[in-house]
């Protein structure tokens, strides 16, 4: 898997798929482009698909400097043109990385097809920043096994995949480096207007969320469906 330098920072990605309409995967924060693996070989039979580290997170470069959300979307579009993947794009992302999604609508609405938000998480309540704060500094202080408990093990209870599937994305979330996960969590603390998707252009657009955690194979199967089929030349 290959790197490339884009706003100002080393990106571990992947690109797959030989033609058909981009389809870009956003991981969730702990998580890396790893996190996709169930999703990604299905949709590059028609698509293309980018997926990244983000910045901080995976084997992509451990920055020191806090960053923002729009640090993060300045990833993304550079990413989109070092590579010179054309719009119009399909955007997915997993809880936290919906407000990078948000925010590239906002910067360009005529290049976005559809989005997917599952587990949405575009931005929080001014009355938790300092729980986030705390999240973050913990991080930084005992490690990524110290914020388990108030993260990974509330977001993914072990019975919703099978023990190796668990265990491999468990090994990854702890081998994130804590700082980068604090600065994430910071970046996500910054409110994200959510009003940009009644007015986008990009149709459709699919928000997924549940009360109790559904499978992850239906997951997966809906959101191949959701993609409109590319169009044959």
């Amino acid at each position: 898997m290959p790197w490339k330098e884009a706003n100002g920072v080393s990106i571990h990605y992947q690109v797959a798929g030989a033609r058909g309409p981009v389809v870009v995967l956003l991981h969730e924060l702990g998580g890396t482009l790893d996190s996709w693996d169930g999703v990604a070989p299905g949709l590059s039979e028609s698509f293309r698909v980018l997926r990244y580290d983000q910045r901080g997170q995976g084997l992509t470069e451990k920055v020191r400097a806090q960053f923002s959300n729009d640090d993060a979307v300045g990833d993304l579009e550079a990413m989109l043109a070092a590579l010179a993947l054309p719009p119009p794009y399909h955007l997915v992302a997993v809880a936290a990385a919906s407000t990078q999604v948000l925010r590239f609508m906002e910067r360009h609405p005529g290049d976005v097809r559809s989005i997917v938000l599952c587990n949405p998480a575009p931005g929080v309540d001014p009355s938790r920043a300092g729980v986030l704060n705390e999240r973050a500094d913990l991080a930084e202080r005992d490690g990524m096994r110290g914020v388990m408990s108030i993260t990974l093990d509330k977001s993914y209870p072990p019975e919703l995949s099978d023990r190796a599937t668990y265990e491999s994305y468990r090994g990854r979330y702890l081998a994130n480096d804590p700082v980068g996960f604090g600065s994430g969590t910071a970046c996500w603390r910054a409110p994200t207007c959510c009003t940009c998707c009644r007015r986008s252009n990009a149709q459709p657009w699919w928000w997924l969320a549940a009360t109790t955690p559904c499978g992850r194979q239906p997951v997966r199967r809906s959101w191949r469906r959701r993609f409109p089929a590319p169009a044959s030349s």
